[in-house]
């Protein structure tokens, strides 16, 4: 399977009925903008989770990336590492690429990760939109970190992605920085042509691998494949494989293997004392979890009938949400396929809970001309509104984008999409 990641929009792959971005007429684009992370509402753990941001001048204002802040060179975003195992990913479509090439003129983007809690160690990593690894930021010795972009060919969607170093402590309540500035040159042709963006990619990474302090330089036999593999079997890997893997693999590969250990080494553990401290023994026993697109859990297997159904309830109170993040993490969905089904389940419990299970992807009606109906009058209002606040954004995306797609194959696929984990 080809796996093309489009990480600017969830629309990329087909019609886009709204602009990608949407910004209040209250506002101007060069003035300045504070994005804030709202991790409570958007999840963004992994590159193909769509993201929006509240604008605290503008509460309007809505973005799936971070190129508005090339607007104005005191615009930032605001975020927190809510644990010590938490990435943020952020999606950058630097769109102004093709133009200046045309033009002749060379381009520096500078991101920089500022206000590192006092005692933390944050990574910034950029990948392009294939996944591949394009820059680490360095540590510029006054508590920030930062990288230039390489002004190579074919990559001008990127994921911007902060973690943390060497599985230290976070500070949850001190949020970080991000920066992005640019500036332009005028483009000296190279006599040789310039090197394709593969070679330019692997001198890059050589780079990188040398540089590292030599004790979180690997220099063990296993291949990146290997390493991956390992990772995904619940193993779990010292400081230089970790190094080594930032460095050389896929950011999708590396998303799979971890979301495959943390099922392994974190969600099962938790999910059997859970069950334990609720008077449900299941070590030592067989039994499968299946789950819904809605939450509904219905376990089978060696438990009595009177546990499976209180197991049910305390797996889908307790663990529905992280089940599904983890299944779809390690799944090896293309992006556009990971994107509708991610949406139907938001949609479906958006209307289950604000219409008290009344309304259901079935009502839903859109014209000719996008507008949607068939819900009731006031949500009608606002998702039709040019003026809808960012969570009333992304709902219309997700019904158009969901519209477009069952018009011509159906939506049979997602009502009936389940969940199945085994365990032992």
């Amino acid at each position: 399977m080809n796996h093309t990641h489009y990480i600017n929009s969830t629309l990329k792959n087909g019609s886009h009925y709204g602009k990608g971005c949407f910004a209040s007429p209250m506002k101007e684009l060069n003035e300045q903008t504070v994005l804030v992370e709202n991790s409570r509402e958007n999840k963004n753990d992994s590159y193909r989770q769509k993201t929006k941001y509240d604008d605290r001048a503008d509460r309007y204002y809505s973005t799936y990336d971070l190129s508005i802040l090339l607007q104005n060179s005191d615009s930032y975003l605001e975020g927190k590492l809510d644990t010590n195992d938490d990435a943020d990913c952020y999606s950058f479509f630097y769109s102004q690429k093709n133009f200046y090439e045309k033009m002749g003129l060379g381009t520096e983007v500078t991101i920089r990760l500022e206000n590192i809690p006092q005692g933390c160690n944050y990574d910034l990593i950029v990948y392009d939109m294939q996944g591949n690894q394009v820059g680490i930021a360095k540590d510029n010795g006054d508590g920030s970190k930062e990288l230039t972009l390489p002004d190579w060919n074919e990559s001008d969607h990127y994921t911007i992605k902060v973690e943390n170093h060497g599985g230290g402590n976070v500070d949850t309540e001190t949020p970080y920085r991000i920066r992005i500035t640019e500036e332009r040159y005028q483009k000296q042709e190279k006599a040789d042509g310039g090197q394709e963006y593969t070679d330019e990619m692997e001198r890059l990474h050589k780079e990188q691998y040398n540089s590292l302090p030599e004790d979180e330089r690997y220099t063990g036999a296993k291949s990146v494949e290997e390493l991956l593999d390992k990772k995904a079997s619940g193993e779990l890997l010292d400081m230089r494989e970790e190094a080594y893997l930032k460095i050389f693999a896929n950011l999708h590969d590396y998303e799979r293997a971890s979301a495959q250990s943390r099922i392994r080494n974190m969600l099962f553990p938790k999910m059997e004392e859970a069950l334990g401290n609720a008077g449900i023994h299941v070590h030592g026993k067989e039994f499968i979890i299946e789950m819904d697109i809605y939450g509904k859990i219905i376990i089978t297997g060696d438990l009595s009938d009177e546990e499976k159904q209180k197991a049910a309830g305390v797996l889908e109170e307790q663990f529905a949400d992280e089940l599904w993040d983890c299944h779809m993490q390690a799944s090896d969905y293309t992006t556009a396929e990971f994107n509708r089904i991610n949406a139907y389940k938001e949609l479906s419990s958006f209307l289950r809970k604000s219409t008290g299970g009344q309304y259901s992807w079935k009502d839903i009606s859109v014209d000719g001309n996008g507008k949607i109906s068939g819900l009731p009058q006031k949500m009608c209002q606002l998702l039709n509104s040019q003026e809808s606040n960012g969570r009333y954004e992304q709902l219309r995306d997700d019904i158009l984008m969901l519209y477009d797609y069952g018009r011509v194959y159906g939506m049979d696929k997602f009502s009936d999409y389940k969940v199945r984990y085994e365990a032992a």
